[in-house]
């Protein structure tokens, strides 16, 4: 829940009833600590927003403050933040009340009015100069508007007061640091407060990012080889620093993070098996599966490793490991457990056991997972001669509208597979009622049609798919080469093809497309050309079916057989070749 939507502000409930002390929701992300050991237990979140009730300035609940502070959190409410920051810091101005400052600032931050958020903190501090979060606040939102100048008085005055808070404060000057124009000027602030804590892991962190920012690969060097000796089971700077090599060099990154590891024995098994996918990142499938084998020596159980491992072992076609470990990474508990029930389901296939197959995909639960278990479940029915379960399964499947129109295509299609054309044709009319004028389902159904000979049913929803989707590409050349093969309106279907071709100038098919129309059309050299290059572009038993018997009346006889003959080796069943060859018989 959006932590600015309340139904009625715990603000105005304590002014009502007269309470000193106003709590609000919790300093905002940007203002928490995130040192070390705040990162795994979220840090130190005291209110110490008003210490002493005797310091709250004694105000009359005046309408201007009730019906203020009620129409500011109504306006949050209905997403209006930026207005009641506003609201807010006008009545914290008029009142002087440290806790409206604050409420001001947190809508303000929420609402990301940087200037806004200033000036409440400003005020915050002024009327509570004893609270640490304002100061952490404010100095945390000058830096994230660049403003290194005014913020350091803050950053110095908080780690005067509260040495025990310098962790967060260097861990916020590191997370910042790219945020300030003044890089030299960062530099040198960073390296003069980091010196004054040699042995805090956290300041030689902020000055890694700093000296990182300005291009000093020395001191970045030299403060990485005292994070190594004081803190070597601290993981994230060597992990930002993997990060930011990866983005500009995977190599230099892979080789930071290899001498890193070597003098980090005790280094976290996240930072660990980085290195492996980072190899996997660049294709170095081979290593990364041996590196995820030496870790699972010492991590036998864990979860992601195997996990990761597996997915390794079926990428290098070791399905008997690979279907191991899967197995093992869902009993460990791993949160993937349905892409792992279905990529188990898949190796079931590939080893021919249909029988556990079925048995995987059937304990995927949800999501897109389930989907394509699903799919798989009816391909493996129709398999066994149940198409008609197998589309009643797809049929059946609660899923999106989005989802059910890609349910519907995919019913077609596997009844089309099996030869069920009329099966195909009455899941479209039925998902075509549920949702009328898509254009997949009519795209799709135009196939079927032409495929039962019905070329006015399939012409019909050509027109109709581009009347929903007009100019485009595929639509105007699945239209142009239904005329072109199925009637002489040769000239229409000229238009079409050309206009796709113009959108298109290299797809195999309208190249295909244009070389048959002009054939129809008589122009055999230049239908060559274009049969030609689709040929060359997609060797398709199709195409190859055309470019023969353009070569064939162009007299070129010998050239034709030996296309359709290799064509032929390749696709001895495709029905327009087989049709080209008992035409021609050549």
């Amino acid at each position: 829940m959006n932590r600015l939507s309340r139904p009625l502000s715990i603000l105005l409930i304590a002014l009502l009833a007269g309470c000193a002390q106003l709590k609000t929701p919790a300093p905002t992300d940007a203002a928490k600590p995130a040192t070390q050991q705040d990162a795994a237990k979220g840090g130190d979140d005291k209110d110490d927003t008003v210490e002493n009730e005797a310091k709250l300035p004694k105000l009359a609940l005046t309408p201007s403050i009730f019906y203020g502070v009620l129409a500011s959190e109504i306006g949050a409410q209905r997403g209006q933040v930026g207005s009641a920051a506003a609201t807010y810091l006008d009545l914290a101005q008029s009142t002087n009340d440290p806790r409206l400052a604050r409420r001001a600032a947190e809508m303000a931050l929420f609402a990301g009015q940087v200037k806004v958020a200033a000036d409440a903190l400003t005020l915050w501090v002024k009327l509570d100069p004893e609270s640490h979060s304002a100061r952490e606040q404010l100095f945390i939102v000058l830096l994230r508007a660049g403003k290194l100048a005014e913020s350091r008085p803050l950053i110095e005055e908080v780690l005067m007061r509260d040495p025990s808070r310098a962790p967060a404060v260097f861990v916020q000057l590191a997370r910042l640091a790219s945020r300030q124009s003044d890089k030299p000027g960062t530099f040198a602030l960073v390296r003069e407060l980091a010196g004054r804590f040699p042995a805090l892991p956290e300041a030689r962190f902020a000055l890694i990012t700093v000296a990182a920012e300005v291009d000093d690969q020395a001191t970045v060097d030299a403060e990485f080889d005292k994070l190594a000796k004081i803190a070597p089971k601290w993981d994230l700077p060597v992990a930002w620093q993997v990060d930011r090599l990866r983005r500009g060099n995977v190599d230099a990154s892979l080789a930071f993070l290899k001498a890193e590891l070597a003098r980090r024995p005790a280094a976290g098994i996240d930072l660990k098996m980085a290195y492996p996918r980072l190899l996997v990142s660049v294709k170095r499938y081979d290593e990364a599966r041996a590196e995820f084998g030496k870790l699972l020596k010492p991590y036998p159980d864990n979860a992601d490793l195997l996990y990761a491992t597996g997915l390794m072992d079926y990428q290098l076609k070791d399905t008997q490991n690979a279907e191991k470990r899967l197995s093992e990474a869902l009993k460990r508990g791993h949160p993937e457990a349905d892409f792992l029930r279905l990529t188990l389901g898949q190796l079931a296939e590939e080893r021919g056991d249909a029988t556990a197959a079925r048995g995987w995909y059937e304990s995927v639960a949800s999501g897109q997972n389930k989907l394509q278990a699903q799919l798989r479940l009816a391909s493996i029915d129709a398999e066994a001669g149940l198409i008609g379960p197998a589309i009643a399964r797809l049929e059946a499947v609660n899923a999106s509208s989005n989802d059910k129109i890609a349910l519907a295509q995919s019913a077609s299609q596997l009844a089309r597979q099996y030869k069920r054309n009329d099966l195909a044709e009455r899941v479209l009319d039925k998902a075509l009622v549920s949702y009328p004028n898509t254009p997949e389902l009519l795209y799709e159904r135009a196939l079927v049609h032409e495929i039962r000979g019905d070329y006015a049913g399939a012409e019909r929803d050509l027109r109709a798919f581009l009347i929903e989707k007009p100019g485009d590409p595929v639509g105007e050349n699945a239209l142009g080469y239904l005329l072109a093969n199925r009637t002489q309106r040769y000239k229409e279907a000229h238009a079409l093809i050309a206009r796709a071709l113009k959108a298109d100038p290299e797809n195999a098919t309208i190249l295909d497309s244009m070389g048959w129309v002009l054939y129809h059309q008589g122009r055999l050299k230049a239908a060559r050309g274009y049969l030609e290059r689709a040929w060359s572009a997609m060797p398709d038993p199709e195409i190859a079916a055309h470019l023969g018997e353009v070569l064939w009346k162009l007299g070129q006889r010998d050239e034709a057989r030996a296309l359709w003959q290799k064509a032929a080796a390749a696709a001895p069943d495709h029905p327009v070749l087989k049709d080209t060859l008992k035409r021609f018989q050549p």
